[in-house]
């Protein structure tokens, strides 16, 4: 199991999407939508998702994926052992911070999400972080961990909550790296680098809803908006795809 590849391990456990295709190429299932949001407010579409929150039902999984991550991190010279901890980013990002702080023997804390607006039907529901249960304290060094990275928004947003305490970033960790743009290193700022480590680096595009690659799909409706919640429809449309 170790030494399988992780996109292939979240198959197995029915938490990896990528929209089937009919023998001409075309969409034989819905597209889904992202959490960024295009210059218009739109959100993004792609083909692909993956659903880290099935991953997080089975505990040895988790846990494989946090040893392949800490080992990465060595590889790469990222102090993990000297950090004060893990801090996981609502949702996806908590229970694998809480994996990560008990294999690395670091501690673990997060902020909680408040919802400034509930979901449309054309868009995910918008919120933001807040470090109301704890708080990274003064002097502290902490890694942010992530199911998924890619625009780096809210990442963006943890850094400069993170920092406002007086902590310290020292780096990003994630299960998956789909971003276009940013590989091993991202800047919150100028001047200001930090080491990302992935489990999984492999960019995945997405698409503004009047991109001609997906416009026909989204005008047809055949857009999955909150992917989590509608999981059942995605599964059906990969199983329909296998038979």
């Amino acid at each position: 199991m170790t030494d399988a590849d992780p996109l292939d391990l979240l198959r197995d456990a029915g938490a990896f999407y990528e929209a089937p295709r009919d023998p001409d190429g075309r969409r034989a299932g819905p597209l889904v939508g992202y959490a960024g949001k295009d210059a218009a407010g739109r959100q993004y579409v792609g083909d692909v998702y993956v659903n880290f929150a099935r991953a997080e039902r089975r505990p040895a999984l988790l846990q494989v994926f946090a040893r392949r991550l800490l080992a990465l991190a060595a590889e790469r010279g990222v102090d993990v052992a000297n950090a004060s901890g893990f801090i996981g980013a609502p949702e996806g990002g908590k229970a694998f911070a809480y994996q990560l702080a008990l294999e690395a023997g670091r501690g673990y804390i997060y902020p909680e999400k408040k919802v400034t607006a509930a979901a449309s039907a054309t868009a995910r529901e918008s919120s933001e972080l807040a470090f109301s249960r704890h708080e990274p304290e003064a002097g502290e060094r902490w890694f942010i961990v992530e199911d998924v990275c890619n625009n780096f928004s809210t990442t963006a947003k943890l850094v400069a909550q993170i920092e406002g305490y007086g902590a310290t970033v020292a780096g990003i960790l994630c299960f998956l790296n789909r971003s276009e743009t940013v590989g091993e290193v991202y800047e919150p700022r100028p001047g200001r680098s930090l080491p990302v480590v992935a489990v999984v680096r492999k960019p995945f595009g997405q698409f503004a809803q009047d991109d001609p690659a997906v416009a026909g799909d989204v005008a047809a409706l055949n857009v999955v908006w909150s992917p989590k919640k509608d999981w059942p429809r995605l599964a059906t449309a990969m199983a329909a795809a296998r038979a």
